[in-house]
């Protein structure tokens, strides 16, 4: 078959969603012709890169409109000289969703849609914005305010008759936030598609534990406020913790990761500080698996996550995993789950002091992670799921 992806993002960028279009592009490449269409970034226009054609796109949401813009003629253009058999689109709120969901019976080939959740399932109150605006200097934000609120509203509504346009819908997991509203909606199209991870993670093994070593503390996502970095470095200062590492790890230097190191350097002045903090930022992935190797403890402060393949990794690892309940983390055997900056500290004392506690849990991340994260396991499954359409 010819397929063809549509992506948000795509090698070599390492975010998550990148990296399970990725496995599953270069697994159905063994066996099929595949092709993707990512967005342009700073990377090259096109390239080749495990038997995958990769074309890249511009396209940026408009900050006061709201919708996504670009070149959406050449992105036309790519499927409809392609000509797919299947056409994948790679997240909703993405250029691939919003530019062809009212046109999808005009491309060509079957539709799937590999969701990744979806942040736009709050309740919005267009109203309650439109009574905060004061004329006054600040009046445009005010009125950008009262139109992303419209906005989102209206696209939240058009989800499920968009998304009843696919001819098959992948979630990632029973329970989701996207997976259930659709599941009311009355949606009949949809399947269960867990992320998976590298195989070479499964070679961690972090529950044998070595007490000579410092206990490492990892966090791998991308430096904003939604991650929350800022309190995985706030809980590791309280909990003051001799022979430890906190280990953040992220793709882009922006202004959120400037915070951070300025709180590294803060508390690296204080002498009395046991720990180490490691801020690391666009570092090859090799260094990412390096790292990995050396970590003992997962953490994730974040305020909301679809299925965080880092945290996929940290079970597939056998790492003790400390978070908050966002995502599939739940249905994790031997997760930490906590609330507040103050459970963490704690949480992570205990994870220092308890090595029994690490390995235990540990052992069962791993087993669940045996079962449930496995790569070949995915791409079978969606190839499977394509083959039956047609």
């Amino acid at each position: 078959m010819k397929i063809m992806f549509l992506a948000i993002s795509y090698w070599p960028s390492q975010d998550g969603v990148s990296q399970v279009t990725q496995y599953l592009a270069e697994g159905l490449a063994k066996k099929h012709e595949v092709r993707v269409v990512a967005s342009l970034s700073s990377f090259n226009r096109g390239e080749e890169h495990e038997n995958v054609r990769i074309d890249r796109v511009r396209a940026k949401r408009n900050r006061y409109l709201s919708c996504l813009q670009g070149e959406k003629a050449l992105a036309k253009k790519y499927i409809i000289d392609y000509q797919p058999d299947v056409l994948i689109v790679v997240s909703v709120q993405s250029w691939g969703y919003d530019w062809f969901k009212r046109e999808l019976n005009r491309l060509p080939g079957r539709k799937v849609l590999l969701t990744h959740g979806a942040s736009c399932l709050k309740e919005y109150h267009v109203w309650e914005q439109v009574k905060k605006i004061r004329f006054r200097r600040q009046i445009i934000a005010d009125l950008v305010r009262v139109n992303n609120e419209r906005y989102w509203k209206r696209y939240k509504q058009k989800l499920p008759a968009d998304m009843a346009r696919y001819d098959l819908v992948a979630y990632l997991f029973q329970g989701e936030k996207l997976c259930s509203y659709m599941q009311q909606a009355g949606l009949k199209n949809g399947m269960i598609l867990e992320n998976a991870v590298e195989d070479i993670f499964f070679d961690r093994k972090a529950f044998f534990i070595d007490r000579d070593k410092e206990v490492v503390f990892i966090n791998v996502s991308n430096y904003e406020k939604r991650k929350n970095q800022e309190m995985l470095i706030n809980a590791y200062i309280a909990a003051d913790l001799p022979n430890t590492r906190l280990v953040l790890i992220g793709s882009e230097e922006n202004e959120y990761y400037h915070k951070l190191s300025e709180m590294k350097t803060r508390v690296e002045d204080t002498a009395d500080f046991k720990g180490k903090i490691d801020i690391w930022v666009s570092i090859p992935r090799s260094k990412v698996l390096e790292l990995y190797r050396q970590a003992d403890v997962y953490v994730s402060a974040s305020s909301w996550e679809a299925m965080s393949i880092s945290i996929c990794e940290a079970a597939a690892g056998g790492l003790l995993i400390l978070s908050t309940d966002v995502g599939h983390v739940s249905q994790i055997p031997g997760v930490q789950l906590f609330e507040t900056e103050t459970e963490l500290t704690r949480l992570m004392k205990q994870a220092y002091e308890d090595s029994d506690m690490r390995r235990q849990n540990g052992m069962q991340a791993n087993a669940y992670a045996e079962e449930n994260y496995r790569i070949q396991k995915k791409v079978d499954y969606l190839e499977e799921k394509i083959r039956a359409l047609f």
